[in-house]
């Protein structure tokens, strides 16, 4: 069987499977798992309709899924007994517009960001948030959106080892462009999302001023350039877990990681071998969205989300994965120990900037390309 043969066959396989399922004969659980073993989407066919009362949440997968299963849906579902299940296939602003669009949505509540939640806003692809049922004051300022709303926070924080630096650890980012008193290999994304805060802070602006800084092309660019001058001494990662290996390993002494990895790293290194710092360090919502058509429709997953903002909830985010509470109440119920760990704490949030999702719409293109050459070339 050809390649071409092949592909035609699933797209059969798939017609199938969608009109099964918007005659019933198919559950929204089997349609996902038939559409996943196919390794396609379902973008054929007109409207699903909608299934017996339940709850699909879709995020990215790994232990994120088995917590959020745990931490948010089993709880919702003692409460109600609506079962919700959570699909860790990653819902990209694609996925999501191409069920939409197609008329077979099986999703109803999508783990997105702040920069997808604009733009499926514009597509009319996502429903507005229904501020009557989910409460506007228990999301941090800056993450309710009309289409979009925080369910959890996590920042891009300087991680260091102690032991590595013989205690001599950097408390900014210009001390991080320090090689001379800092020396060791640093680790920074391969994508700029969230590293050129660090690199403009090290040119001397003040965190408020960031972005401002990063206004104009030359002030990309000069960003840009701070990259330039410590590449010898920059290990790149790629995934979160690139980034928690290179300091087990310990290949490098300082890094800009996320704070979830901090949060395990500080649990995994020898004592006195790791630290974090959230000065200069850029916080960052993830969003829930929900996909228009939703089977499960509108006021029920509403009441999920809102569900999802109780502050015993949210600490339990933080102690099984280290996704800081986005709601402001949760802080006072965060044991001790983790507070230093919390992106979202207040100590921790007033040293930090929000992560500005309409810069990087609008300017990561074309940063992208100056800070993989400054890296490389």
């Amino acid at each position: 069987m050809t390649e071409t043969t092949d592909f035609e066959a699933k797209r059969d396989i798939a017609e199938i499977a969608v009109e099964r399922y918007k005659q019933g004969r198919l559950t929204r659980r089997g349609f996902i798992a038939a559409m996943g073993a196919l390794g396609i989407l379902p973008a054929l066919g007109s409207r699903a309709t909608a299934q017996a009362k339940e709850i699909i949440v879709v995020n990215w997968g790994g232990t994120a899924k088995d917590v959020l299963q745990e931490v948010l849906c089993d709880t919702y579902t003692a409460e109600t007994g609506i079962p919700v299940t959570v699909d860790g296939s990653g819902p990209s602003a694609g996925k999501i517009r191409a069920m939409v669009d197609s008329g077979a949505v099986v999703w109803d509540l999508c783990d997105s960001g702040a920069g997808s939640a604009i733009i499926l806003e514009q597509q009319g692809v996502t429903q507005p948030i229904d501020y009557s049922i989910v409460d506007k004051s228990k999301v941090l300022e800056g993450t309710a959106y009309n289409n979009g709303v925080g369910n959890y926070v996590y920042s891009y924080v300087l991680a260091t080892n102690p032991k590595m630096l013989g205690g001599n650890v950097p408390q900014t980012w210009e001390d991080v462009w320090n090689v001379k008193d800092f020396p060791g290999m640093r680790t920074f994304r391969k994508s700029v999302r969230g590293m050129l805060e660090s690199a403009t802070q090290a040119r001397g602006v003040p965190l408020a001023e960031v972005y401002d800084a990063l206004g104009t092309e030359d002030g990309i660019k000069a960003s840009i350039a701070k990259f330039r001058e410590l590449r010898e001494n920059i290990i790149v990662w790629g995934s979160g877990s690139d980034s928690q290996n290179l300091f087990l390993q310990e290949e490098v002494a300082i890094g800009n990681i996320w704070s979830t990895r901090a949060h395990l790293l500080k649990d995994q290194m020898p004592e006195g071998s790791f630290d974090v710092s959230f000065q200069g360090g850029v916080i960052a919502p993830g969003i829930w969205v929900v996909p228009k058509d939703n089977p499960a429709g509108s006021d029920e997953v509403m009441k999920f989300i809102a569900h999802g903002q109780k502050p015993e909830l949210q600490v339990e985010w933080l102690k099984k994965i280290g996704s800081g509470p986005i709601n402001p109440e949760a802080a006072a119920m965060v044991p001790p120990e983790l507070a230093p760990f919390n992106p979202s704490s207040p100590e921790n949030l007033a040293t930090q900037i929000l992560y500005k999702d309409e810069w990087y719409a609008k300017n990561q293109v074309s940063a992208e390309e100056l800070y993989v050459d400054a890296l490389i070339n």
